[in-house]
């Protein structure tokens, strides 16, 4: 319910106020096709894996890819949708991601799910919202409640590359609804794969036959 309200308060305030630049904060027309000023567009960090070569992908995860890597102005715009309540910014996030999803039959849009205790925190699951916009996009069928966190740890942000490592695969949980599906399991950021590669292993273990994992952006090693 609460976020419901939210969502429509945030659909209120883009009717009223100007639209700015993600990146900038630059005034732009309402109808601006690319969602970001031409100059910070220009500057986005495209991710080409044929100069920086792609993370070894854990063995549960069938495939991996990533429009963007986690640099400016990208950086700040994901930030601000994830810390900042700019969920506004989520239709024209899944843009960029949408060109990138491997779409075929069986196949279901699942998010990185957050704990109980952190979503009670944030009201809003940014991964949820990308998959929703994406679902829109690709008409494929979402669900954001069969794949569960059900072990808190520190925020993933606050932990070096060893301690996100330690991800285990039991702070995650699966229900059975996926069984015999293709997953494409969205996050906003891939730093070191193992919040993905502990999500693929439960998602295996309910029986999903693949999953593939996409974020919009890579943390450049």
């Amino acid at each position: 319910m609460f976020n419901t309200v939210q969502q429509l308060w945030q659909q209120g305030v883009n009717l009223v106020l100007p639209h700015r630049c993600p990146g900038c904060e630059s005034y732009l027309p309402r109808q601006a096709a690319l969602g970001f000023c031409a100059s910070c567009y220009a500057q986005l960090p495209w991710w080409n894996p044929a100069q920086l070569l792609p993370p070894k992908l854990p063995r549960a995860l069938t495939s991996f890819h990533a429009p963007l890597l986690y640099e400016p102005p990208l950086r700040e715009t994901l930030l601000a949708l994830k810390f900042a309540d700019a969920t506004h910014l989520a239709p024209l996030l899944a843009r960029l991601l949408y060109p990138s999803l491997p779409i075929g039959p069986h196949t279901v849009l699942v998010p990185v799910p957050m704990h109980p205790q952190a979503l009670r925190q944030r009201t809003y699951n940014q991964a949820a919202l990308l998959v929703q916009e994406l679902a829109k996009l690709s008409g494929l069928p979402c669900d954001v409640l069969s794949l569960r966190r059900v072990r808190a740890g520190e925020p993933q942000h606050t932990l070096t590359r060893a301690g996100r490592l330690r991800l285990s695969r039991r702070s995650f949980a699966c229900g059975p609804a996926l069984a015999g599906k293709t997953v494409i399991l969205v996050d906003d950021i891939m730093t070191t794969g193992a919040t993905l590669a502990a999500c693929a292993g439960a998602l295996k273990a309910a029986g999903v036959v693949a999953v593939h994992g996409r974020t919009l952006a890579y943390t450049r090693p």
